[in-house]
């Protein structure tokens, strides 16, 4: 079969069976294609179902083909603006794929568009990588091999092809493992195609009421792995961003804080905060978000070499790193919870935090200063605005009421329902107006208890408190939220707001009228899906350094390279074991033994090598050098072993009729002269 030569239209199974490999990858990526290139993919592989079951005779011709392939390179090209190149490329090789997929009748179709579906696997990986995207990528990785399978030797029966596959993927197992420890681990060379920030996590501006939004996000953010117990529910507030910059109804992070950061992105400085006493220790497993902040317990500081290069500390006792989170990535750390939050003493940061603009919420600042007047002390003052909120009927609710003008104060004195953005931004504000250089701390509070030592954040644990400086000297934290739900802080989100989830989907984890087992099933799935992303997604190249050091002592560059070639030449040689040619063993089949047997004589008689000639092959070399009589004998006989090798569902041919043919090849032979050829012009291969 050339390259040029057609293939069958009704009845291929191989072309159906790529037909449906197209479709499943396709499927995993939907939320990354254009409807229409769906559409396009679902005609495709209609017609090429209709095609095999000889519903529909004649497939679309070439010159159809190359306009709907003008016409889709047009849409492509108008819909591009806003997709980005990474998500217009793929699309782009969906509709290939499509097309090509209508234009299947030649062998050379059949491997473009192999090729192209094992590149789209690799795609998929980009977007996902957890345990079940992983298996169902392997899938459609199987059905992609068995169609090319099928489509090299389409007389060998289906349970055979499977069987053989099945085989080969296990021997090639080890092999992948290997490769998958010692390769090195290099950063992605991709960009994700959009900030998932926006969308689901936390925001470096916060007006009240968006984090309500996100708490009923049930996406993943984290795990972290402690190296003793996890800490207790209280003391479980991970810093994210420090928001210090109000305009009257929204916070965020403010000028200088962003250009400090920048500055020490670029010039891979590090902030050194004074830390003292015991520390958590733990590794934070993060997922790909796009965002630089990493939340962490307290004063945190890496705490390896390797988490040392990757982040590094901002003056405003943050940790970000120094790249954007295109991929999961394993950080250690190690969380000072007893430090103290020193203040600097140039003093800049204290009246950066007194800030409020004017006349925007004045019954809030007339109150503030109003209980000046009765407190003297700052902590009897904001302990003054922290009993406010438990004494005056203040809810904790998903759903505030709308708050467009002079939100504090309509939060304070007439509204008294909101979320926890709610509660930190009034409580922020009474603070300045009072004169205490307060900010806002968004992050996330609490955790799921996966394991005895792990727990896993969701963007449902969002949260927001205060921090303010009493004494000019350190910060410290309030919680205003705790104050009307400690539950919140004491068991978590879900537990929480139990009650006013019941409009959260019927198997999302947020849905409190989920079964027992069904939250159990979610528990088993989470720690499936926590030690894979722990062993293997996490396993970088620090953890790799690690593996090495374990094994052969401190991983100096020379040591890798000797670790990383030994094991290259270990995977050759168990490649060679399984790949070099070997004698046929007595285990093997009968008719492979009669044929080895008959082999073995056609080189003695004739000089020649089978090499890597396939029965026939060999049978047009040989059949010049022996006279008639063998030659016959040997036609029919080759003709027996292939049918019975190759074509098992012909019934009139079985291995007695192959015996009885080899012991009339063997006398036939016998009798041949030695030395004398009937002919010496067959040349020999290679």
């Amino acid at each position: 079969m050339n390259k040029h030569s057609r293939l069958p239209v009704a009845g291929h199974r191989a072309s159906l069976i790529m037909s449906v490999a197209v479709g499943g990858i396709s499927l995993t990526l939907t939320e990354q294609l254009m409807a229409w290139v769906m559409i396009l993919l679902v005609c495709a592989v209609t017609v090429r179902f209709m095609l095999y079951k000889g519903l529909y005779k004649h497939a679309p011709g070439t010159r159809t083909i190359n306009l709907l392939a003008v016409l889709a390179s047009v849409a492509l090209a108008w819909f591009a603006i806003g997709q980005g190149i990474l998500i217009t490329m793929i699309n782009l090789l969906v509709v290939g794929c499509a097309l090509k997929l209508l234009l299947l009748n030649r062998r050379r179709d059949f491997l473009q568009l192999a090729a192209c579906c094992l590149f789209l696997v690799g795609c998929a990986f980009i977007f996902s990588q957890s345990l079940f995207s992983t298996v169902l990528y392997s899938l459609v990785l199987f059905v992609i091999l068995l169609a090319i399978q099928l489509f090299f030797a389409p007389q060998l029966g289906f349970k055979r092809h499977l069987k053989r596959l099945l085989k080969m993927s296990l021997q090639a197992l080890p092999v992948a493992v290997l490769l998958f420890l010692i390769l090195p681990h290099l950063p992605p060379f991709w960009g994700m195609p959009q900030d998932k920030s926006t969308g689901t996590g936390l925001s470096e501006k916060m007006t009240p009421g968006d984090i309500a939004k996100l708490t009923r996000s049930t996406d993943h953010v984290f795990t972290a792995t402690f190296d003793g117990d996890v800490p207790d529910p209280e003391q479980r507030y991970w810093r994210a961003m420090v928001l210090e910059e109000f305009d009257g109804k929204s916070w965020q992070v403010s000028e200088y804080r962003k250009q400090r950061q920048q500055v020490m992105t670029y010039t891979r400085q590090s902030y050194r905060p004074a830390v003292t006493g015991p520390a958590f220790s733990y590794q934070m497993l993060t997922e790909a978000t796009g965002n630089q902040w990493l939340p962490v317990i307290d004063i945190a500081l890496p705490g390896t070499f390797a988490s040392t290069e990757k982040v590094f500390s901002a003056n405003d006792y943050t940790l970000r790193t120094r790249q954007p989170m295109l991929s999961k990535q394993a950080f250690d750390i190690s969380s000072f919870y007893q430090a103290s939050l020193r203040v600097p003493a140039n003093g800049l940061e204290l009246n950066s935090n007194l800030q409020l603009p004017q006349q925007t919420n004045p019954r809030a600042a007339a109150w503030a200063q109003q209980l000046r007047q009765q407190h003297q002390s700052n902590r009897a003052l904001a302990q003054a605005v922290m009993t406010y909120f438990a004494s005056q009927g203040f809810s904790y609710t998903l759903e505030p009421p709308v708050m467009p003008d002079a939100p504090v104060d309509t939060f304070l004195f007439d509204a008294r329902q909101g979320f926890c953005s709610h509660y930190a931004s009034a409580m922020t504000f009474v603070l300045r107006s009072a004169g205490i250089p307060a900010r806002i701390v968004s992050g996330y509070q609490g955790g799921q208890n996966l394991t005895d030592n792990a727990l896993s954040i969701y963007q449902y644990d969002a949260h927001a408190w205060v921090e303010a400086s009493l004494d000019n000297q350190s910060w410290t934290r309030f919680d205003p939220t705790a104050m009307v739900a400690m539950s919140r802080l004491q068991y978590g989100f879900m537990q929480a707001m139990s009650e006013q989830q019941h409009d959260a989907p019927l198997f999302s984890r947020a849905n409190p009228a989920n079964s027992t087992l069904l939250n159990s099933i979610f528990h088993v799935l989470d720690s499936v899906n926590y030690q894979w992303n722990r062993w293997v997604l996490g396993f970088d190249a620090s953890t790799q350094e690690d593996m090495v050091s374990n094994i052969m002592g401190k991983a100096t560059g020379t040591r890798m390279t000797i670790f990383m070639l030994s094991t290259l030449l270990f995977i050759a040689g168990l490649l060679a074991f399984y790949f070099v040619p070997r004698p046929v063993k007595k285990g093997s089949n009968e008719a492979e033994r009669l044929y080895y047997d008959i082999q073995k004589r056609l080189e003695k008689l004739t000089g020649l090598p089978r090499n890597h000639l396939g029965p026939s092959g060999y049978l047009t070399l040989v059949g010049p050098r022996i006279n008639s009589s063998a030659r016959i004998a040997l036609e029919r006989f080759t003709q027996t072993f292939e049918a019975l090798q190759y074509q098992p569902h012909q019934k009139h041919y079985s291995i007695s009729v192959l015996r009885s043919q080899h012991r009339a090849l063997v006398k036939a032979l016998r009798k041949h002269p030695r030395g004398r050829h009937q002919a010496t012009t067959s040349p020999i291969p290679g």
